[in-house]
């Protein structure tokens, strides 16, 4: 996932830079005008590469938080379940040997013990 923000990054990169040649093939602008503008769109390139890393830096953490949470509430849900997976069973348990005295009982009683 990683790597394809730094292929879009790259590609902004590279499409600036292409654009900024391009520019200086066109423009009949002075040396030094051309230089400014040089450094005016590199300046613009890299704020732009600058606000994109933070934006996809923003999108990862936003999406390792919100799976973060996903687990706990899994892990929750899990505990819950367990728990009442728990109560079942004894209540079951506790069923099953009520009804092993009653037939304990029934045979003591048939045997006359």
């Amino acid at each position: 996932m990683g790597e394809d923000y730094r292929k879009i990054a790259g590609s902004f990169l590279i499409g600036g830079v292409i654009g900024a040649v391009i520019a200086l093939l066109y423009a009949p602008q002075s040396g030094r005008d051309t230089r400014k503008d040089i450094t005016k769109k590199a300046k613009r390139v890299k704020r732009e590469a600058v606000d994109l890393i933070d934006d996809t830096i923003d999108g990862i953490q936003d999406f390792a938080d919100d799976m973060k949470d996903r687990a706990s509430d899994i892990i929750d849900r899990g505990m819950e379940l367990s728990d009442t997976a728990k109560k079942a069973l004894l209540k079951n348990l506790e069923h099953g040997q009520k009804s092993f005295e009653k037939q304990k009982k029934r045979i003591t009683e048939a045997l006359g013990m």
